[in-house]
């Protein structure tokens, strides 16, 4: 089964996600950067039709939410 652009843009907004939240906490990256700009320069430009500030709050969310309850 082969993963659809969506689901590969998911993917790699994921990584950027977790990605962003340990460079923030090695302070490898301005404070005032957000996660929004942070998945927007590293999503790759083949994949960014596939981008919405929805998609990625509810992956933010649900990333958020996961670790959680993880904890």
């Amino acid at each position: 089964m082969t993963l659809t652009n969506r689901e590969k843009t998911m993917i790699l907004m994921s990584h950027a996600i977790s990605l962003y939240t340990q460079m923030m906490q090695g302070d490898k990256i301005p404070h005032n950067q957000s996660v929004v700009d942070f998945i927007l320069k590293n999503v790759p430009d083949e994949y960014k039709s596939e981008l919405s500030i929805d998609l990625i709050d509810d992956i933010f969310s649900f990333i958020s939410n996961y670790h959680m309850k993880l904890s």
